[in-house]
């Protein structure tokens, strides 16, 4: 009986640690937080070079633009690290070819991307607010999101983040 009661109160008090999971960063559910929106200063603080060129390519530019205003950011886990999504809300329909692009960051810590798509050719109807969204995605590996405590998305009329 003594076993038993000594036991229980071991098994108890281990159950009791395994409270603080809950906000370590073990649980994957806790890795990023909801996105909220970046102020951007004139000065650029925010806001990168606009046309970066493309990582292996020194003598590309990519002339594609900024998307107008970034509605949400999200990182999910993945298997071999994290996949960042981005919408982007747009005036009209029918813009395709839309891609995170990686930009150097000022801040330490901080992995910036820039949403670049391509504007409909000829004239574009306006369509529903659904129709009028576009959805972009950027794999990280796990040494990548190691370093990052912030995500920054960048767009025309500003920015959105998710912060660990």
């Amino acid at each position: 009986m003594r076993r038993q009661v000594v036991i229980s109160g071991l098994v108890l008090a281990l159950l009791a640690g395994c409270a603080t999971v809950r906000e370590s960063r073990i649980n994957p559910v806790n890795w990023f937080g909801p996105s909220e929106a970046v102020a951007v200063s004139d000065t650029g603080a925010a806001i990168l070079p606009t046309l970066a060129p493309r990582r292996g390519y020194p003598h590309f530019v990519d002339t594609r633009p900024l998307a107008p205003a970034i509605s949400d950011v999200s990182v999910s886990r993945s298997a071999s690290g994290a996949i960042v999504t981005a919408t982007a809300s747009l005036p009209a329909a029918g813009y395709f070819d839309a891609e995170l692009v990686r930009v150097p960051s000022a801040a330490p810590g901080t992995l910036s991307f820039e949403f670049r798509l391509r504007p409909p050719p000829g004239p574009a109807r306006t369509g529903t607010a659904p129709q009028r969204q576009i959805t972009a995605a950027a794999s990280l590996s796990t040494a990548e999101l190691a370093q990052a405590g912030t995500i920054v998305v960048i767009g025309a009329e500003g920015a959105r983040q998710v912060r660990r």
